[in-house]
């Protein structure tokens, strides 16, 4: 073979091998894949975002999807019509992290709904029909940051609804027409950072929060009690804050107190009190600082016992008895308490401190005692001594008696 024949054809030999190697090259870049895809298709009434984020904000739809692939991990079923969540809804979505089911037209959560989801950390429930937290339905929520319950027409939390359930920061019930809180209703609920609670609560049964232990700060505000009852507080544990204010506490009742222990602080700030039957705290709640600031008290404390370690008497509105020393007042516990604190009645030293109006004595001038009581004890006791006094009076009063007997 000539050597010039041998080099064209080695020459066609490259050329050819070369377009092979493109033409296979080429078409192995717009080629399948081997494998199909093992995503789920996304449901129906559902926008998948990716395979963690799905949003099922329709209306036709009647229950939480079934065919959503276990790796999404936030899911918002706002606006659907999912009007009962059955025990374990979720269950088969074990790496959801957010779920917000807001404005869903729900009614009825069952016991256990939500567990099986050991990473949710977010849970959002607003603007719903929802009426009754029942029992068990928070239940076994472990390590959740927030649960948001607000705007819905939540009326009644039936005991243990949160049993099991740890590690919270936020418990949200701000917006509901909640007016009766039963007892038990927060067993069973550890380590919680924070509980909101709505305006209005008009009743606080015995035990109340008992079972809650450990808790950042209670704040119960805007209240119209008839009365802090005995035992309201029994049974809650290790709390950071305990604040009653801005409410209406009718009268506070012997052993509204007890059973509540390890309290960091407790305050009672800018409430009406009608009276206090008994205000006690001893060295079994372990309560490291009390204040009493603000508050108008329509009666002064029959009896008071607090061994605190700090103790903060000021601002409050007291009656001025006549005659009384300020430092006989059950709550004169702190050096500056007649300085600190103000008098209620009678009207004409309403406003001064206690030790301006002890020093002038004006209380025993013009307008009568302090309290109501107090005024129509010095009434009764005025119109005697006048009908001893008072030939012409004693007469007629005798007449009127006469006339009444016969």
């Amino acid at each position: 073979m000539a050597p010039s024949f041998q080099l064209r054809w080695l020459v066609q030999w490259v050329v050819s091998v070369a377009a092979w190697a493109v033409l296979c090259g080429a078409g192995a870049s717009h080629s399948p894949p081997l494998m199909p895809s093992l995503a789920p298709p996304c449901p129906a009434h559902c926008i998948c975002l990716s395979q963690s984020q799905v949003v099922c904000n329709s209306a036709q739809l009647r229950g939480v999807p079934s065919a959503l692939s276990p790796t999404v991990t936030q899911l918002s079923l706002s606006r659907a019509d999912l009007r009962v969540l059955r025990s374990d809804a979720f269950s088969h979505l074990r790496q959801l992290r957010r779920l917000v089911l807001d404005a869903c037209n729900l009614t009825k959560i069952r016991p256990f709904a939500f567990r099986g989801l050991p990473r949710l950390r977010e849970l959002y429930i607003q603007h719903t029909p929802l009426a009754t937290v029942d029992a068990f339905a928070f239940a076994a929520l472990q390590n959740i940051t927030s649960i948001v319950l607000s705007h819905n027409r939540i009326a009644q939390i039936e005991s243990y609804a949160f049993a099991g359930t740890n590690f919270i920061k936020l418990i949200s019930l701000r917006n509901n027409p909640i007016k009766r809180i039963l007892a038990h209703a927060f067993s069973g609920l550890n380590d919680v950072t924070q509980i909101e609670l709505p305006s209005g609560i008009r009743s606080i049964e015995p035990q109340a929060f008992a079972g809650l232990e450990g808790i950042g700060t209670l704040e119960l505000a805007y209240m119209d009690l008839p009365a802090l009852v005995q035992d309201t507080f029994r049974g809650l544990t290790r709390v950071g804050r305990l604040a009653l204010r801005e409410s209406d506490l009718g009268v506070i009742r012997v052993g509204a107190f007890d059973g509540l222990q390890r309290v960091d602080i407790l305050e009672m700030c800018n409430n009406k009190i009608d009276g206090i039957e008994e205000l006690s705290l001893v060295q079994n709640n372990s309560v490291g600082t009390f204040k009493l600031m603000g508050n108008h008290m329509l009666e002064s404390p029959e009896a008071v016992e607090l061994e605190v370690e700090n103790i903060v008497i000021s601002g409050n509105h007291l009656p001025c008895e006549c005659g009384r020393d300020p430092l006989a007042n059950p709550l004169a516990l702190t050096p500056d308490f007649a300085e600190e604190n103000f008098c209620i009645s009678p009207l004409k030293v309403r406003g001064r401190s206690l030790a301006s109006a002890a020093s002038a004595g004006a209380a025993c001038r013009g307008d009568a005692g302090g309290s109501a009581r107090a005024r129509a004890a010095a009434g009764a006791s005025a119109i005697l001594r006048h009908a001893f006094t008072s030939p012409h009076l004693a007469l007629t009063m005798t007449a009127l008696a006469f006339f009444a007997g016969s």
